[in-house]
C-alpha cells in the first residue's frame, strides 16, 4: 500500500468510531537543498586548499632531502677513511676533497653555504659535517669512533657546530 491509501484507511476508521476528522498535512521540504551545497561548497574550498599547501611545500621537502644527502654521502667517505686508516683525522675538507669530486668541503670553521657545500670537523675519535639548506636551516651529522651516528639542526653552519648534534635523527 502507499502511504496516501494508509492515510485514507485510517481516517475511515477513525470516522467510523466517532472521532473528529483530523486533516494530516503533507511535510514540506525546507532549505531547496542549499545546506548541502554549502557544506560540498566548503569541502571544495578545503581540498583546493590543501592541494595548494602541499605544491606550495614541495620545494623545502626537496631541499631538505637534497641537503640530508649530501650529508650521508659526506659520512659514507669518512667512514672510509676511517676503515682505511682506523682514524678520521685524514676526512678533513683537503682529504675528502681529493676523494669526492662531486661536493666541496670547506674547514671546521668555514661555514656551508649550499646544499653541495660541506664544512666539516676533523680530528682522531671524532668527525662532523655540517650542509646549509637555507638561510637559517643547517643540517648537522657527527660522526664518534664505536658510536652511531648523531644528527641536529641549527642557524649556524660550521664542523664546529654540527659538533653538537646529538639526536639519532633527524
Amino acid at each position: 500500500m502507499r502511504e496516501e491509501e494508509v492515510i485514507a484507511a485510517y481516517q475511515r476508521e477513525w470516522d467510523e468510531v466517532g472521532g473528529d476528522a483530523v486533516e494530516i498535512e503533507e511535510p514540506t521540504r525546507r532549505g531547496g537543498g542549499r545546506g548541502f551545497w554549502i557544506i560540498a561548497g566548503a569541502l571544495a574550498l578545503g581540498c583546493v586548499l590543501l592541494v595548494v599547501q602541499i605544491f606550495a611545500n614541495r620545494p623545502i621537502a626537496e631541499t631538505i632531502a637534497h641537503a640530508q644527502a649530501t650529508l650521508l654521502a659526506a659520512q659514507a667517505e669518512a667512514e672510509e677513511v676511517l676503515r682505511d686508516s682506523g682514524t678520521f683525522d685524514a676526512a678533513d675538507a683537503e682529504g675528502l676533497g681529493r676523494r669526492e669530486l662531486r661536493l666541496t668541503y670547506r674547514e671546521a670553521d668555514d661555514p656551508s653555504t649550499g646544499l653541495d657545500d660541506v664544512s666539516v670537523s676533523a680530528s682522531e675519535t671524532v668527525w662532523a659535517a655540517a650542509v646549509r639548506a637555507a638561510a637559517d636551516a643547517c643540517f648537522y651529522l657527527r660522526l664518534e669512533v664505536g658510536g652511531d651516528p648523531l644528527y641536529g639542526v641549527g642557524a649556524e653552519c660550521t664542523g664546529t657546530a654540527a659538533l653538537g648534534a646529538s639526536d639519532p635523527r633527524w
